[in-house]
């Protein structure tokens, strides 16, 4: 199919003709409207969405290691967890995700729970944990990599051992940092992530640090904000990160990665301005730079807003007014 219009390709919004099939620029005329990749959401936790409860508490009391979450996930029935699983991928089917990166509980069961359900077309990168008696070496076979806690809340050997593991089978290495409290920079660096969660209480030296290593950082603000968190997250980018955005627990925010943008945008108007072209950045171009990087290819899916021609701002922010169609090159 041909696209006349707006186009999105390349990191930048343009005038002109599309050819979904080529996935080129081409002169040939087609229908009209605005044509954009589908955004990719980088941080989920989708195994939580069966949790209704109001949480009450801090981070570390919602989140941590033996908080409301973990115990909800140790108590619950298994084809509960797997229903309300598919129901949050129907969801981002619904609102356009190409794809979503999955931080995986329950070891070896908590994948095997999400490579065994049904979805439609949308594509989960599972990063997977050891759990109780997991021998990582299994989690490493069955997943996309590895999705570790903060440094804070695991034995530092055992996260050595496991990210050394990870890159001896060419996988991700995913960790959470910084996100309650500043953590050690160079423990973090140590285990040579390929991905990291969060950051929110670095220092400006721990940032250059991970920019000077183009380490991909992915945040969650909506989630941030839910747990009276309130950072400039354009620091990132004036650390020239490689910045992605993510929902986070699915029990605190809807897996809606177009709500995600437009919430950033909210936010940082009078915080440390960042520009729509940024956000969808975030979600279009930077995910696909770091699953090209690894080796992930998946097939090109757009969102096509037929005989609209919208800016990036419109986008951003008042996508769901705006009827779409789902495209691909398949």
């Amino acid at each position: 199919m041909i696209i006349s219009g707006n186009i999105y390709f390349k990191g930048s919004m343009i005038k002109g003709n599309f050819d979904t099939s080529s996935m080129e620029l081409t002169e040939k005329t087609g229908i009209k409207g605005t044509l954009i990749p589908m955004p990719v959401n980088t941080h989920t936790h989708i195994g939580d969405s069966f949790i209704m409860d109001e949480p009450a508490g801090t981070l570390p009391e919602i989140v941590g290691p033996g908080g409301l979450k973990h115990r909800a996930l140790e108590s619950a029935d298994e084809y509960k967890v797997k229903e309300y699983m598919e129901k949050s991928e129907r969801y981002m089917e619904n609102t356009g995700t190409l794809a979503f990166f999955d931080f995986r509980e329950n070891g070896i069961n908590g994948i095997n729970l999400l490579k065994n359900t049904r979805r439609k077309y949308i594509v989960p990168l599972i990063f997977g944990r050891p759990y109780k008696n997991d021998d990582p070496n299994d989690i490493i076979k069955i997943s996309d990599g590895i999705g570790l806690s903060s440094v804070s809340d695991i034995d530092y050997d055992t996260a050595l051992k496991i990210s050394e593991l990870a890159h001896k089978n060419k996988k991700i290495m995913a960790l959470h940092f910084s996100e309650n409290t500043r953590e050690d920079i160079n423990m973090v660096l140590g285990l040579k992530p390929d991905l990291l969660i969060h950051g929110i209480e670095a220092s400006d030296d721990d940032l250059d640090k991970i920019s000077g290593r183009n380490i991909y950082l992915s945040i969650t603000p909506r989630s941030n904000i839910f747990y009276g968190k309130r950072p400039d997250y354009s620091k990132f980018l004036r650390h020239k990160i490689k910045l992605m955005l993510g929902t986070d627990n699915v029990f605190t925010s809807i897996p809606d990665i177009f709500m995600e943008m437009d919430f950033l945008y909210r936010y940082q108007r009078f915080n440390g301005y960042i520009s729509p072209e940024d956000i969808l950045r975030m979600v279009i171009d930077n995910p696909r730079e770091f699953m090209l990087k690894k080796g992930i290819k998946i097939a090109e899916k757009y969102i096509f807003f037929r005989n609209e021609l919208l800016n990036p701002y419109q986008i951003v922010t008042k996508r769901h007014y705006h009827e779409a169609i789902l495209l691909n090159n398949e």
